[in-house]
């Protein structure tokens, strides 16, 4: 695709009604918020630059690591920088201790459960998208934007124009009571127009790759860091069982391992095995047929709501589903099983359903119905 920057215009055109409005912008020191930044500047919005400092464990976990995690000093000098090219204030909230004592404990309290969390989305709900806007709030701002490639549809979260990046899916547990407060401004976006746009702006950080998938944990480096913050509990070697328990091999350490997973499990065997089931309570890793793997039927905790204002409403409700992010959409049905609690019944299979993370609802069109986590 040929991209024109004059074909652009809507996203660089002033106004002077936006004069009027404060907008606080959470920067990251990506590409994504600082091209937020400097279109919403172009717009002729008041804008205010807040980085969030999280604890990034890397004292803790890994002393010797020349790398780094997002929201580093790095990063937060790379925001500070956007902000001075732009005349902007910037300001760095400090949130270390309330992204560990949320954030962190519920990571490592998932995995030595035997579940898969998504720190992402309890991240977005009480810190990113929730201290983050009450420290906006105090310093007068009217909106907070975000470089999320999300949009905001009839009041609710909806998902964003670039099919490989639902990052929706993730905000989905956010308050229902925030979304008016947020703004997307690259939910029209591919992230290949973000990149260009950047460049053709001069934003400095238009090259700067994508952050990891764990911003709190060095890529790769799982199994160093939940030993460390367990003192090798996570690490403690089982077995490795077929669904009738015979035992085909050991494992080394229930969290280096995932639901659907084949490589990487050392068993020789006749036929490929998958991870189907971890018995966090057993210490053992249940393995068997891909065919296993696939079910229909999912239950949901811990639900949000957005569409609905009360549980009750979900009961017999046809929508779509995701059981991860880059999931499709499936069709089906929701009933209600209790008064937190949901089962969604799909039309085709799921395949390696993960405890632990986001089972989210879609209209068809992509608007959050409500948001829970697997069972």
């Amino acid at each position: 695709m040929v991209l024109d920057i004059n074909n652009y215009k809507d996203f660089l055109e002033y106004s002077e009604e936006n004069s009027k409005i404060t907008v606080a912008v959470g920067m990251s020191g990506g590409v994504d918020s600082s091209t937020v930044a400097y279109l919403l500047k172009k717009q002729g919005y008041n804008l205010i630059g807040i980085t969030m400092k999280h604890w990034s464990g890397m004292d803790e976990y890994a002393k010797d690591s020349n790398s780094k995690t997002c929201c580093s000093i790095d990063d937060i000098t790379d925001a500070k920088r956007v902000c001075d090219d732009l005349g902007i204030p910037h300001y760095v909230i400090n949130l270390e201790e309330e992204f560990k004592n949320i954030v962190v404990e519920y990571f490592i309290k998932e995995y030595k459960e035997g579940r898969t969390p998504n720190p992402c989305m309890v991240c977005n709900r009480y810190i990113k998208l929730g201290k983050l806007i009450d420290f906006a709030k105090k310093l007068g701002a009217e909106k907070l934007a975000t470089g999320h490639y999300a949009k905001i549809i009839e009041g609710c979260l909806g998902t964003g124009d670039d099919v490989l990046k639902d990052q929706v899916y993730f905000l989905s547990q956010v308050k229902k009571s925030y979304v008016d407060f947020l703004m997307f401004p690259v939910g029209n976006l591919e992230k290949s127009e973000v990149r260009f746009l950047a460049k053709e702006l001069g934003v400095r950080t238009y090259a700067k790759r994508e952050s990891q998938e764990i911003c709190f944990v060095e890529d790769g480096k799982y199994k160093e860091f939940l030993d460390a913050m367990t003192n090798g509990e996570i690490s403690k070697a089982g077995d490795i069982v077929l669904e009738n328990g015979k035992i085909v091999g050991k494992h080394e350490g229930i969290a280096s391992y995932t639901i659907g997973q084949r490589k990487g499990l050392g068993i020789s065997y006749h036929k490929p095995l998958y991870v189907l089931k971890i018995d966090a309570k057993n210490n053992k890793i249940i393995v068997g047929d891909n065919e296993a793997l696939f079910k229909n039927k999912i239950v949901g905790i811990n639900l949000n709501l957005f569409t609905v204002d009360k549980v009750e409403d979900l009961d017999n409700l046809e929508c779509y589903a995701k059981s991860r992010s880059r999931d499709k959409l499936h069709k089906g049905i929701i009933k209600v099983i209790a008064s937190d609690k949901v089962l969604f019944t799909s039309e085709d299979m799921f395949r390696a359903v993960t405890p632990g993370q986001g089972l989210v609802f879609y209209t068809k069109e992509g608007k959050v119905i409500a948001s829970s986590f697997i069972k």
